[in-house]
């Protein structure tokens, strides 16, 4: 659990800051304290820090602070340095959560109360969102211990390495964006790891993170972002990262052989990692983790588009056509609900989402929802949709289950969703599943069956027809045939592969 700070509100941190703004840091030194008559603290959420520790704390960062000049003046490099030394610092030891680092007005104490030496030292004469905390983003100390925070990997040997890898004004840039990108230590981490792979010698680094930038916020509204894993992160911030250098060399008096060869350059030779990687972001699947349709029954005939049907069997509707492949049978969800959504926990959330995938998975995320919502009593409006979305997307964060990535929305209703280790795609009876229920894979598989044990169809109606009886249909309705073709274009099998 963390640490509470105390706070000082706004009404007594303005006067102090009026009253310091212009006195010598040796008279600072005296009005440093570890309380205040006027500072206060939230009711709950962790342990008061004790006065010891923030005296443990100031001496920590005056020590830092001498070795970069204090208190007599410094240079810019010794105050970058002491910069990154002072993130490092206080994230490791104030023991803060986020929750509470976001409170400027802890941050106000700490450079009102514990610390204005150092602070009006390290910024003298300054604004007042340097020091009352009205702007993270600005304030002497709070903007440090967010950096640190965003970019801090505990499994590292050095888990604050990634200080280093930009400076602050670039920095800023990225989180001034904190409600769209700056917010999330994941993206941000993946940022620093792609930008400090790259070789941007002749390239002005400014235009090119702001260009960056513009492009992530362009994408945030369509690409869940947080859902990523690690590599696939990276490869999507590579092509957007390819997509600046080639835009800002595009006004370069460069041939195109040139400038091909100075963007391949920047990269250190991944371009054709960039480039298997797909436009659409998504990672292609194994084959080997698809489940294979099983061939044709030696007494079913092969049956072309010309060709007539083989005889019903008995027990068959006159005139229907046997499939040509049996499918597996459907396992449908039978267990109890799980309750309002909205009253449950997000752990609780993600694992019901998991529940039911574990009972019919590979199955689509809309027919998860619309199962929990069901059993809730509830319709699947956009709220509902909502609170699960963001269940499934830490419920893969956390591995109880996978998913296939739609251009990046691993949350999306479209998106389907398998057990850790578990095949991507079975080849199985409809069931109880409405045709938009269906998982795209598993339709793209379920034609190209058709396809091989039938011969070519080159009608698409034939051919949603023969899908459609696979899936134990009688008669494919308008909708399944909007549903397959989509499905098709999606996962590979064109047109060109049905002549």
């Amino acid at each position: 659990m963390g640490l509470l700070y105390p706070r000082l509100l706004t009404g007594q941190a303005k006067p102090l800051h009026e009253e310091y703004r212009n006195m010598q840091i040796t008279d600072l030194m005296g009005c440093a304290a570890t309380a205040h008559d006027s500072a206060v603290y939230v009711a709950t959420g962790g342990d008061r820090v004790s006065e010891t520790r923030l005296r443990e704390l100031r001496d920590l960062v005056v020590d830092l602070a001498e070795e970069a000049g204090f208190p007599n003046e410094s240079n810019r490099e010794l105050r970058a340095a002491f910069d990154l030394r002072l993130a490092a610092a206080l994230h490791s030891e104030m023991r803060l959560v986020p929750a509470e680092a976001a409170s400027g007005d802890v941050w106000a104490f700490f450079a009102l109360v514990l610390l204005p030496d150092v602070a009006y030292w390290r910024y003298p004469g300054p604004p007042g969102d340097r020091v009352l905390g009205t702007d993270l983003t600005r304030h002497v100390f709070g903007r440090m211990w967010w950096r640190a925070q965003l970019v801090h990997s505990p499994g590292d040997s050095d888990p604050y390495a990634a200080l280093k890898i930009l400076g602050e004004a670039a920095f800023d840039q990225i989180y001034a964006r904190r409600k769209a990108l700056g917010n999330s230590p994941h993206l941000v981490k993946a940022i620093l790891r792609v930008w400090d792979e790259l070789d941007l010698r002749g390239i002005d680094e400014r235009d090119a993170l702001r260009d960056l930038l513009k492009r992530l916020l362009r994408l945030s509204p369509f690409v869940l972002f947080e859902a990523l894993s690690d590599q696939s992160l990276d490869n999507e911030l590579r092509m957007a990262a390819r997509e600046t250098v080639s835009a800002l060399l595009s006004t370069a008096p460069l041939t195109d052989a040139e400038r091909q060869d100075r963007t391949d350059a920047v990269f250190g030779g991944s371009a054709a990692e960039v480039a298997d990687i797909g436009s659409a972001g998504t990672t292609p699947i194994p084959e080997n983790e698809v489940i294979s349709v099983p061939p044709p029954s030696a007494q079913v005939d092969r049956i072309s588009s010309n060709g007539p049907a083989p005889e019903p069997t008995s027990g068959e509707t006159e005139g229907i056509d046997q499939p040509a492949v049996s499918p597996m049978a459907y396992d449908a969800y039978g267990g109890q609900g799980f309750g309002d959504p909205f009253e449950l926990g997000l752990r609780e959330r993600a694992e019901a989402v998991a529940t039911v995938v574990a009972a019919e998975g590979p199955v689509k995320a809309l027919r998860v929802y619309r199962i929990i919502s069901r059993l809730a009593g509830m319709p699947l409006d956009d709220a509902v949709t909502g609170v699960l979305m963001s269940a499934t997307k830490y419920a893969v964060r956390i591995g109880l289950i996978e998913a296939e990535n739609e251009v990046g929305q691993v949350a999306h209703p479209e998106t389907t969703l398998w057990l850790p280790g578990r095949p991507v795609c079975v080849l199985r009876a409809r069931g109880p599943r409405e045709p938009d229920e269906i998982p795209g894979r598993e339709l793209a598989t379920a034609a190209r069956s058709v396809q091989q044990a039938e011969g070519p169809i080159q009608d698409h109606d034939v051919l949603a027809e023969r899908v459609s009886l696979l899936f134990g249909d009688e008669r494919p309705v308008e909708r399944f045939k909007g549903i397959l073709t989509e499905a098709l274009q999606k996962h590979g099998l064109q047109r060109a592969d049905l002549i």
